[in-house]
């Protein structure tokens, strides 16, 4: 998982990206808030659920307007409780039963 946005993280990996969740961005948030019945999408919700074991975070604040914590706090906290950051890569964070073994 990428947050909020970085696709070229998926190019050098060679990897595509997971499903519903390429990115995170302000505009998402507000979706979440009020979905199309059949296609609810909201970061809050669905993380806790499955959290992946690796995800890049780059604490970018979109178009110098919005940070991370005000449209999708939840991952933060998320990162901040669930995750380390792997060593030498501040933007990696690995999922704590992860990091250990």
């Amino acid at each position: 998982m990428v947050l909020p946005y970085n696709p070229n993280v998926y190019i050098e990996a060679d990897r595509l990206p997971i499903k519903k969740y390429h990115d995170y961005l302000p505009w998402e948030a507000d979706y979440a808030k009020h979905p199309v019945k059949g296609y609810e999408r909201d970061i809050c919700v669905d993380l806790p659920k499955d959290l992946p074991p690796v995800i890049y975070f780059n604490n970018w604040t979109v178009w110098g307007l919005w940070k991370p914590e005000q449209f999708m706090g939840c991952a933060v906290e998320i990162l901040q409780t669930q995750y380390g950051q792997l060593p030498g890569i501040p933007d990696v964070y690995v999922r704590k039963d992860r990091l250990a073994q």
